[in-house]
């Protein structure tokens, strides 16, 4: 029979491990508020060239589930139909964005500026933290079995528009996530940090975990942390992260990646940390925490605690 070193026992609590980083990758309040302040500005000088309906914000600051240092501060910002026309037909979706990032380069010229998939992406503080604006404009109100919302549309990364309405998918998951005790959003962050701490990043679309989970509620009941990245691992392995039909019946097909050769990068990393997450949990059980600790930092590269 094994005797388990002191250490281990003394410093070495799975649980303990999981909060202590938790709490390391939360996002940090001064980040948050230099974002704010900068997005401010950035509302002021698009008032100025659009008409402008609505600055909101939405993603994952929103729901709880950002990160330290690379989750952005999203808003939504809402523009005139006819800032998204040129005469009756609506223009491509990526020259809207492309405005406007002509529009704020006059103000950040200096400052890191691209034009991502669905958002213009601004970075401040040398990339420590950065606002995201997502260009779209209301379509109407609409009603579906789940509820009635206003229906938006926002670039959808190949120049077409994505129908999306960030109320509703936020008030959906963060149901999910009161239901789960706060697990939905803490999973997806460990996720992103998960992510994050490979080389290469490995890519997903957050918010197709974020509606797959709270579609299928796999986080609900006493989990550990531990079982929680097992069953949301397993589950999209299972899955082969195929896209997602979007549970509340808005934005149609939701995929977890940009490309097909993401889509299976992503789904070998997957299993792979799934196989590492069952034996991390196994020797947790059977009182082996050091190696339980040594399989996660496997899994998170290197940037799992080692001491709670």
């Amino acid at each position: 029979m094994r005797v388990k070193n002191a250490d281990e026992v003394t410093l070495i609590d799975i649980p303990k491990l999981f909060s202590t980083l938790l709490e390391r990758i939360q996002p940090l309040e001064s980040e948050i508020l230099q974002a704010e302040s900068h997005a401010a500005s950035m509302k002021s000088r698009l008032e100025k060239q659009f008409e402008l309906v609505k600055f909101e914000l939405m993603g994952s600051h929103s729901r709880g589930s950002a990160i330290r240092r690379f989750s952005d501060v999203d808003y939504l910002t809402v523009f005139s139909r006819d800032d998204a026309r040129w005469g009756s037909r609506y223009v491509d979706s990526r020259t809207l964005l492309r405005r406007v990032k002509s529009c704020l380069e006059g103000r950040y010229s200096q400052t890191a500026m691209r034009r991502d998939s669905q958002a213009l992406v601004i970075k401040f503080g040398g990339g420590a933290y950065g606002v995201d604006i997502v260009p779209g404009f209301f379509e109407e109100m609409e009603r579906n079995e789940f509820a009635t919302y206003p229906l938006y549309y926002i670039p959808d990364g190949t120049g077409d528009w994505l129908p999306t309405s960030p109320a509703t998918h936020g008030k959906f998951i963060r149901e999910s996530d009161e239901a789960s005790n706060s697990k939905l959003s803490r999973t997806i962050q460990l996720m992103k940090h998960w992510g994050f701490s490979r080389f290469p990043p490995i890519p997903f679309h957050p918010f197709h975990l974020e509606l797959l989970f709270s579609a299928e509620g796999i986080f609900k009941g006493a989990k550990s942390y531990s079982m929680c990245l097992f069953d949301a691992f397993d589950l999209l392995s299972r899955r082969q992260c195929r896209p997602l039909r979007d549970p509340v019946g808005i934005s149609g097909i939701i995929t977890a990646t940009i490309t097909e050769p993401q889509r299976d990068y992503l789904y070998r990393a997957i299993v792979l940390a799934r196989d590492r997450a069952w034996k991390a949990i196994e020797f947790e059980e059977s009182g082996k925490v050091f190696n339980a600790r040594g399989m996660w930092s496997t899994i998170f590269n290197g940037k799992f605690p080692a001491y709670a």
